[in-house]
């Protein structure tokens, strides 16, 4: 039985009563219960009495100062989420109009609710973004019903003119069902104008040009909103006529997402590209395929990793290599040493074209090499090698981990240092022959000379921290 068949079970006195219990426990559901008391008034009043509730609320958030933490940011942003939530679900069917002005107090918060929160997990900055969203959507419902009621353009430009955080950063560019094109080709020659303005007479010569760089957000926006290339150069080369690689590369990959590939090949021909070969590798590619001439991508993807083989080059021509390509590949990767590529990479790459045994043997030629390699790599070879039964080289792995996470005194992460450690005691009941490497008992008297203070480690493999005497 579900809260909502449980609820409608009881009678008003017991619901009564039920909320004089859960009123005054918690702030927030206080305010939750005074929306939805607000919402329940007398015929006629509802939706001022919501709106009073709800503004009162927005209020009471500007003028607390209180400063949440990085723990107690998301509680903050899931109490800003449930006030929109209402504004949307509750108010707005009522009236439209209060909904759309008590969004705005919502989105005028940020500045305010920034400097009171560490949001490093972007809860926040999602919320504001939500509102964003939210109140384009009313704006677009209200704009049919009165179309001359706001001056449309104008709220959005001061939106995107007062947007410290960012978190207005898409009004623009997400305003097409509000504004017409013409609304936006005035608000990209207002941009165009500000432009030229503050490159003419800079605020701070030899500085950087805020206002003019501004300007251009602008006009980029705009060109995002039409899909308009031309305009999306424009707003690159008002202030970079001569664009370094990162702006070609933003160039390239709108060009790209809006499908003229003309122009896309016309930015990948710059010189500029000459100094960033990798930037302009993985975006011709792109353009490669977008354009469906597999056969000169395929060509180059070979001569690319040839040149430079690395899982990054291989992976891209192994998804479009055919069957015959793929053992010609197969055998490059295999006849590859570790004078060519790095241990990691030669693994890597043996295992992405199936060549497993070989890369257990890969592994067993430096087996000391690996305990830099990303705990999380590592992890995903010993499952690949446990599938096909390679015990040798689940054990470089699991010695690998193990012993980085000794080394570096990670006591967060003994329970799993333990798991290791049985595992490589399981794996020692299987092998016969160690081919060179340490058998098990010597990796763990190498452990304990090195390791034997770290009592808290060895309690927890149950195992002791010193040999036993002889």
């Amino acid at each position: 039985m579900t809260l909502e068949d449980r609820a409608a079970r009881l009678s008003k006195p017991d619901l009564i009563r039920l909320l004089s219990a859960i009123y005054g426990v918690e702030t927030h559901v206080d305010d939750i219960i005074d929306r939805y008391l607000a919402a329940g008034e007398g015929p006629g009043s509802e939706a001022t009495a919501l709106a009073e509730t709800l503004s009162a609320q927005l209020q009471q958030i500007a003028d607390e100062d209180e400063f949440y933490g990085y723990r107690g940011s998301y509680d903050f942003s899931e109490r800003l989420s449930s006030i929109l939530s209402a504004i949307d679900n509750l108010l707005r069917p009522q009236d439209p109009q209060a909904a759309l002005k008590l969004t705005e107090t919502f989105l005028d918060l940020a500045d305010e609710a920034f400097q009171r929160v560490d949001d490093s997990d972007g809860y926040v900055g999602g919320i504001f973004r939500d509102a964003t969203r939210q109140w384009l959507a009313i704006a677009v419902e209200l704009r049919h019903q009165q179309p001359n009621a706001e001056n449309w353009p104008q709220k959005v430009r001061t939106f995107f003119d007062n947007n410290d955080y960012g978190v207005l950063d898409d009004i623009i560019t997400n305003s097409t069902p509000l504004l017409t094109e013409q609304e936006l080709r005035g608000l990209a020659a207002h941009f165009e104008g500000n432009a030229k303005a503050a490159l003419a007479s800079p605020k701070e010569p030899g500085r950087y040009n805020f206002e003019a760089a501004h300007a251009c957000i602008g006009i980029k926006s705009v060109a995002e909103a039409l899909q308009d290339m031309a305009l999306y150069e424009q707003a690159t080369l008002l202030t970079s006529p001569q664009p370094n690689t990162l702006q070609l590369a933003s160039i390239v990959e709108f060009a790209l997402a809006i499908g003229d590939l003309g122009r896309a090949g016309y930015w990948l021909e710059q010189p500029q590209w000459q100094g960033d070969e990798s930037r302009y590798r993985a975006l011709r590619h792109l353009w490669l395929k977008r354009k469906g001439d597999t056969e000169l991508l395929k060509s180059e993807l070979w001569d690319d990793f040839t040149q430079r083989p690395h899982r990054y080059t291989l992976e891209p021509l192994w998804l479009m290599a055919s069957d015959s390509e793929k053992l010609q590949l197969q055998q490059q990767v295999e006849n590859l040493s570790s004078d060519d590529v790095d241990s990691e990479e030669r693994v890597a790459m043996l295992l992405l074209v199936g060549s497993l045994e070989r890369a257990e043997a890969a592994l067993l030629e430096q087996p000391d090499h690996f305990a830099s390699v990303h705990y999380g790599t590592l992890l995903n070879w010993v499952k690949v090698f446990a599938e096909e039964h390679l015990p040798l080289a689940q054990v470089v792995c699991y010695r690998a981990l193990l012993s980085d996470l000794l080394e570096r005194g990670y006591t967060r992460a003994y329970r799993h240092g333990a798991g290791y450690f049985h595992k490589l005691l399981a794996l020692d009941k299987a092998i016969d022959d160690y081919l060179g490497l340490a058998d098990a008992q010597a990796f763990i008297r190498s452990l304990q000379a090195r390791h034997w203070r770290k009592r808290s480690f060895w309690e927890l493999a149950d195992y002791p921290n010193k040999p036993p005497k002889d």
